[in-house]
């Protein structure tokens, strides 16, 4: 739809008006325009718009208004929509048609008026248990490192793509043999349309979004800075102002149009950055007051409908809120706080924090993060009734010089377990800020977990001891990850249900959207399948590698029960007798694993190559066994991996097993 079009859609649905540069803002709603209208669930999206429908506990499924008697969606400004639930369940979705979660068992009510009007209609929606034995909620997004792009070095969008390219490429290599699963990208409004009415320039954008798949790995995406076109006057910041209130209908195109242009590739955004510090419209970073976060909470509110109706299956979170330790406990709480009495909880799905320790630790006693900050944050969530939402860790790290990049080391792993403690389940993604140094170039040593040569073509970096602590927190130590080909499911050429590239010599793929399951939503758009009660075997010969004396090797993947919610998945670690033969597999180790309506991350097979073995030398295969190596029924898995390591410092978690 072009600019004018929305511009229009706009006015018909009601007015935003903004006063005082937005800080107050009103919707008008509609007079109900329609007949009758009819509250439906769609559970998949190659299903139709039912009454009533079931799911699983942790499950994604729409939401949607439909009018007189068809299946067109009622316009957002002519009803409203509560869904309902166990353990006071409540939420008010503000754009019609969005996917919601079950986050609870039990039975859902799905209600829609119709505006100024008599018109009413419900729709009831049971979501089921887990399996019995299914691991505690999954959180792979823990495991997240940022990178500076190249675009910020070599001349933006519009700089030299070779290097841009280069740069970005062995930055990411680096996040990878972190054990990292996700990453930052950034897209900027002020990147992508510099010129009013100019076009989008989506080349840095796409090419962040492309690399960052194809390493594997998980976009957590920045998105906010106005054009200078765009700014009230007398502004010449981009990341300290939102638009001046003329351009609000060129915001939301945008946004739209972004959302859109990433659907069903980038799920997770936030908007803006540090909006309650330096990045708002304070040039004395003064804006951590009520009125300012009041001004975001508006815009916030835009952005959020603006984002959803571009694609309905985002996951929205505020701007990361500046919570270094320098803040104090309760700064970030309290703007949160006046968020939530501004626009209520309707117009985030997550909150994005920066929850920063001693940025400039000197010792061990220095505090590795903000944790009051955070536990503050998660008492305002649940205090406004909204427990379900989740908290983003989506900055922190360890400003040390060179001397001190063991001490970072140590703050790392410390911040790693926080994290991973059971106890604090509120956090969904924690990011270190970056794998190089911050700062132009020549870079001093900060933030960063590797020196950088700039210099060579591409750039090498060389990772420290801060790296070393992150990998090893997750690989063990001299752990390394080892490349299997189309780990993510991601890269097949066949069409749906056929052949799975690199791994043979059965299973097929299908796609995720058409067959939503619980944490499904932490895959990819593609998964893979075989029926593990037959002969078949999906395996992968891995030509570089051959097992050594002395390693241990884990291969795992994210694991689902397939069409009937339930199966046994043999994983199974061996080797080539003859080289370049997939065939000619040697089996070291099995190990079962009981899956069922949930999918997880299991923890896979282990070998430890003993001395005298005859795999020593061989080639690697990967390999998900048959019925006669204790399958059952038909699987599903996803990202699977493989990684070695001379010793194993944390213990694997343990996961369901046929019993």
């Amino acid at each position: 739809m072009n600019r004018t079009r929305w511009k229009w859609v706009a006015r018909q649905a009601g007015s935003v008006v903004l006063l005082a540069l937005g800080l107050m803002s009103t919707e008008v709603l509609a007079q109900c325009a329609y007949s009758s209208i009819q509250a439906r669930l769609q559970i998949s999206s190659t299903g139709g718009w039912v009454a009533s429908g079931t799911v699983i506990q942790g499950q994604r499924f729409k939401v949607g208004v439909l009018v007189n008697g068809g299946s067109t969606l009622a316009a957002r400004e002519y009803v409203a929509l509560r869904l309902t639930g166990p353990s006071g369940f409540e939420i008010h979705p503000p754009v019609n048609g969005v996917y919601v979660e079950a986050p609870y068992s039990g039975t859902y009510t799905f209600e829609a008026t119709c505006n100024n009007s008599a018109l009413t209609s419900s729709a009831t929606l049971t979501a089921d248990a887990p399996s019995p034995g299914t691991p505690a909620p999954q959180r792979p997004n823990l495991h997240a490192i940022g990178f500076r792009s190249g675009t910020e070095l070599y001349g933006g969008y519009t700089g030299n793509p070779t290097q841009i390219d280069a740069w970005d490429r062995a930055s990411l290599e680096k996040v990878v043999e972190a054990g990292a699963v996700a990453t930052h990208v950034g897209f900027s409004w002020s990147d992508i349309e510099p010129v009013r009415g100019g076009g989008f320039n989506w080349t840095g954008a796409d090419a962040q979004y492309a690399l960052a798949r194809e390493k594997g790995l998980v976009a957590f995406a920045f998105s906010g800075m106005t054009p200078l076109w765009a700014l009230p006057a007398g502004r010449t910041a981009p990341h300290k102002s939102p638009p001046d209130p003329q351009y609000t209908a060129d915001f939301q195109y945008f946004f739209r149009e972004l959302s859109a242009r990433y659907c069903h590739k980038v799920r997770y955004y936030e908007f803006w950055n540090e909006q309650n510090g330096c990045g708002w419209i304070d040039d004395q970073c003064s804006n951590g007051q009520q009125a300012q976060a009041e001004l975001y909470a508006d815009w916030l509110k835009l952005w959020y409908v603006a984002m959803k109706e571009g694609c309905p299956d985002v996951v929205l979170a505020t701007g990361g809120l500046d919570c270094a330790s320098y803040t104090g406990p309760t700064a970030c709480s309290d703007y949160l706080g006046w968020i939530y009495n501004r626009v209520g909880g309707e117009y985030f799905d997550a909150v994005s924090i920066h929850p920063y320790g001693q940025k400039l630790p000197t010792s061990d006693s220095d505090p590795y993060l903000n944790i009051d900050a955070l536990q503050n944050v998660r008492a305002v969530m649940v205090n406004h009734g909204q427990p379900w939402k989740k908290i983003w860790a989506d900055e922190w790290g360890y400003n040390t010089p060179a001397e001190l990049e063991g001490l970072k080391g140590r703050m790392i792993e410390r911040a790693l377990n926080w994290f991973e403690d059971p106890a604090h389940d509120y956090v969904f993604q924690s990011r270190y800020l970056t794998v190089q140094d911050t700062g132009e170039q020549p870079v001093n040593h900060n933030y960063g977990l590797c020196d950088i040569n700039a210099a060579l073509s591409p750039p090498v970096l060389t990772p420290r001891a801060g790296h070393q602590a992150y990998r090893e927190h997750l690989l063990g130590v001299g752990g390394t990850s080892l490349p299997l080909q189309n780990a993510t499911m991601e890269f097949n050429t066949t069409p749906q249900y056929g052949g799975l590239a690199s791994w043979g010599p059965n299973g097929g793929w299908a796609n995720s959207e058409q067959f939503p399951r619980p944490a499904s939503q932490f895959l990819g758009q593609m998964f893979g399948f075989y029926s593990a009660g037959t002969a078949e075997t999906v395996g992968q010969l891995l030509p570089n590698h051959r097992f050594q004396a002395g390693k241990t090797y884990v291969f795992k993947s994210w694991a689902h029960g397939g069409g009937d919610n339930t199966g046994v998945l043999p994983y199974q670690l061996g080797y080539a007798q003859t080289d370049g033969s997939l065939s000619s597999w040697a089996p070291l180790a099995t190990q079962l694993y009981a899956v069922g309506n949930t999918w997880f991350e299991t923890a896979g097979v282990t070998y430890t190559v003993p001395a005298g073995s005859p795999a020593i030398g061989k080639q690697i295969i990967v390999r998900f066994g048959k019925g006669s190596d204790g399958g059952m029924s038909d699987i599903w898995f996803d990202n699977l991996s493989l990684d070695d390591a001379l010793t194993r410092v944390r213990a694997i978690p343990s996961s369901p097993r046929p019993g």
